[in-house]
């Protein structure tokens, strides 16, 4: 049999020479050691009978041993040494080791029950979390080993939580202990779901009126395991439960509403039958209550506002975390107090008041609602994106209730940076569902996000002026005593004001990601010219190539039909080695060759196969065309001599075979050759023919030929030199040459020599 690994034998040698007091700063070394013999730790014991002196099974056996008594022993140490190597032999051992950990389980209890320290009860929360997960695939480790041990690690838990001694984090990981364990064992943890509740309530929606300072993290936790609650609820109740817990949210959220909004006459009237209840102008905004299911009470707007915030974010936790059966989403009542919260905006700067304010309020509490109306704000938007996001295709209703209320909040809080920096990330999925979809009136009223959006990416490519410093008149400048000497230099300052204030990373990101989808996901007719050339030139400023490229692909045409210059150049310019660039260029290029030789108006926006399609079956009709009108044409003079065909067109061209070549123009002046086949027409005849030409509209011609205007001036072409010779000389040499199988043939002359013969006469 092979040798036992190196690690495993420096392991277990440590575990027996080493004190217990000096192996927590050991812990690593021996964690490592641990990882490195997943093999051993993994295999099965079932050829220990037939190889009973294989040293790795015993070498196995004594680090179970050693770690055994090192849990139940009485140093503090030691024990949380023994909890560290637990969860590191639990994470490699398999079934093996988790069918050994019966004895590990109840220890790590204890030592969360125990006088410990609370790193060692913390870390043996997270061990005990680890084994209940990989139990969830053996039915009978469950029974065994889970469900007796269970309420337990609860009761510890809750202990643990309950304690005024145990720091936030450590509750933050029994919250996310929690969490975890009431999907896998909803049935075992159903008789602790109403401690679970009222133990961490506390930390849902804190304000700074409660005692104790909640972080970020735990409120998240918290909120999670209050809202996975719902997977106890007996039988098949788990969907009404949710949907009774998120309903008693959203009447928490307007009661909070009615207290801290009092200083303002609210023009929103509920649409799902909530009344505001009165409230009393003499005292304090306040709310809340010491019942087990109301939250802690708070007095004041500052906390009010805290306290709907934190129930605006309790509320996206609930379409954010999964549920264990379909749940139906109150879509109108969450519309509904989402709508109340953003119709109260703080005064406009063009006018006093932007509301109606109730006087009995005082000046200072409306002052104090005006600064917490953007946390307030930020809340909505989050709640929106987590709509967007959890009813997906579903949520294309909303779409612009919801583009309403995201334009309100943008222009109330422009100079807000995590205000715009929600509105970005809110924007993005909005145009991605719904911008194609979007009317004209609902496009025009996203012009000042555009701007907004522009703006922000120009000035931290450093495109943008700043905006110029205030002077003060010559008169009050006099009378000024102290002030800025600096603001009467007439040069302005080397340093931006860009460079006090810089935009966060987080924002500009947003801002990148949603340009390129004012491009490709909104109807670009329903773009006015200068908000779509405000976006091709931030584009091309800031070489946002996914813009770029959406630009390119998007053309503008105007109303009246006319396209605006393509930014391809920029494009090449700027990512000439890109594939994608590489793919549209070489496809506009042949698009536009493609309408160069047909002589027709290019369509940035057509399809190249489609444009391809269309050449194919215009040719095809052509060619029918012309075989059908060859005997009508009335502007050619054919020659046939012998087996060549020669044919002269009046633009300028000649074919000769099927063969398109350019005439030449022969000037009155020009001596010319004397050929006796060639064919000369008088000067009245090709006048009466082009006359009889300009009259009638002109046909497109095939092989290259050229369409000719009314005015433009008839000239005089021939493949070969004129001869200047007697005209009766040629007609009675044409006469004389039948025999070579040479007939000149004019049908559509007769009628106008006759003319002439009788004008001569007259």
């Amino acid at each position: 049999m092979a040798s036992p690994p190196s690690d495993l034998r420096v392991l277990v040698r440590r575990l027996a020479s080493t004190p217990a007091d000096q192996l927590p700063r050991l812990c690593p070394v021996l964690v490592g050691h641990v990882l490195r013999c997943g093999e051993p730790l993994s295999a099965s014991d079932a050829g220990k009978g037939r190889d009973k002196g294989a040293e790795t099974p015993m070498l196995v056996h004594k680090l179970r041993t050693h770690i055994t008594t090192l849990l139940t022993g009485r140093n503090a140490s030691g024990r949380f040494a023994a909890v560290c190597l637990i969860k590191a032999v639990v994470d490699v051992g398999g079934w093996e080791s988790l069918r050994a950990a019966d004895p590990w389980v109840r220890g790590l209890i204890s030592v969360a029950q125990k006088i410990d320290p609370l790193p060692s009860k913390e870390l043996a929360v997270i061990t005990l979390t680890k084994i209940y997960m990989l139990l969830q695939g053996y039915p009978t480790l469950i029974r065994e080993m889970a469900t007796p041990t269970l309420p337990s690690f609860v009761t510890a838990c809750l202990q643990l939580v309950k304690s005024p001694s145990t720091p936030t984090s450590v509750i933050e990981t029994v919250a996310s202990s929690l969490s975890k364990l009431v999907m896998l064992y909803p049935t075992t943890l159903r008789p602790f779901a109403g401690q679970i509740k009222t133990a961490f309530r506390t930390y849902v929606a804190p304000t700074t009126s409660d005692s104790v300072v909640v972080p970020h993290a735990l409120r998240e936790s918290s909120r999670r395991l209050f809202i996975l609650l719902s997977y106890t609820a007996p039988k098949n109740g788990s969907s009404d439960e949710w949907v009774k817990s998120i309903k008693a949210a959203i009447l928490d959220c307007h009661a909070t509403a009615d207290q801290i909004f009092r200083g303002v006459v609210e023009s929103w009237e509920s649409s799902t039958g909530y009344r505001p209840q009165p409230v009393r102008n003499e005292l304090d905004p306040s709310g809340g209550g010491d019942s087990v299911d109301e939250f802690p009470s708070w007095e004041g707007i500052q906390p009010g506002s805290q306290r709907l915030v934190g129930l605006l974010e309790f509320l996206a936790e609930y379409l954010d975390n999964p549920t264990k059966a379909p749940v139906t989403v109150p879509v109108g009542e969450l519309l509904d107090l989402t709508t109340r919260l953003t119709l109260v905006t703080p005064p406009s700067p063009s006018s006093e008041e932007t509301m109606q304010t109730n006087p009995s309020i005082s000046r200072d509490e409306k002052a104090d609602l005006w600064t917490v109306l953007p946390d307030i704000h930020t809340a909505v938007l989050r709640l929106h994106g987590s709509a967007i996001r959890r009813l997906a295709d579903s949520a294309l209703p909303l779409s612009t209730d919801i583009t309403d209320h995201t334009v309100r909040v943008l222009s109330f809080h422009r100079t807000n940076p995590a205000v715009r920096e929600k509105v970005y990330n809110l924007a993005s999925p909005l145009l991605t569902l719904a911008g194609p979809t979007l009317p004209r009136l609902t496009v025009d009223s996203l012009t000042p996000l555009i701007r907004q959006v522009c703006h922000d990416i120009l000035l931290s490519a450093g495109h943008l002026d700043d905006a110029p410093k205030p002077t003060l008149p010559v008169e009050k400048a006099k009378q000024t005593v102290q002030g800025n000497a600096d603001a009467f230099l007439s040069t302005p300052s080397a340093t931006p004001a860009s460079l006090f204030s810089p935009l966060p990373a987080s924002l500009l990101a947003s801002a990148a990601t949603l340009l390129p989808l004012f491009l490709s996901h909104l109807p670009q007719p329903h773009l006015s010219p200068d908000i779509r050339s405000l976006v091709d030139r931030t584009a091309i400023l800031s070489s946002n190539k996914e813009a770029m490229l959406a630009s390119v692909l998007q053309p503008y045409k105007d109303s009246r039909g006319r396209y605006y210059p393509s930014i391809l150049p920029f494009l090449v310019q700027k990512f000439g080695t890109s594939k994608e660039v590489e793919v549209v260029r070489s496809n506009l290029v042949r698009a536009g060759r493609y309408a160069q030789l047909n002589t027709d108006e290019y369509d940035p926006s057509a399809n190249l196969d489609d444009l391809l399609a269309d050449r194919q079956l215009r040719g095809e009709e052509a060619a029918d065309e012309e075989m059908g009108d060859a005997g009508e044409q009335t502007d050619v003079v054919a020659v046939v001599e012998k087996e060549k065909r020669v044919v002269v067109s009046s633009w300028g061209t000649a074919v000769i075979n099927g063969t398109v070549q350019e005439a030449m123009e022969v000037d009155d002046d020009t001596p010319a050759e004397v050929n006796p086949f060639a064919v000369t027409v008088k000067e009245t005849e090709t006048a009466v023919v082009n006359k009889k030409r300009a009259a009638s509209p002109l046909k497109r011609k095939s092989s290259g030929g050229l369409e000719v205007g009314e005015e433009t001036k008839v000239k005089r072409v021939a493949v070969a030199a004129a001869v200047a010779v007697d005209t009766k000389k040629v007609e009675e040499e044409n006469s004389d040459s039948d025999d070579e199988g040479s007939v000149q043939i004019d049908m559509s002359l007769d009628d106008e020599d006759d003319e002439d013969e009788e004008e001569d006469d007259e």
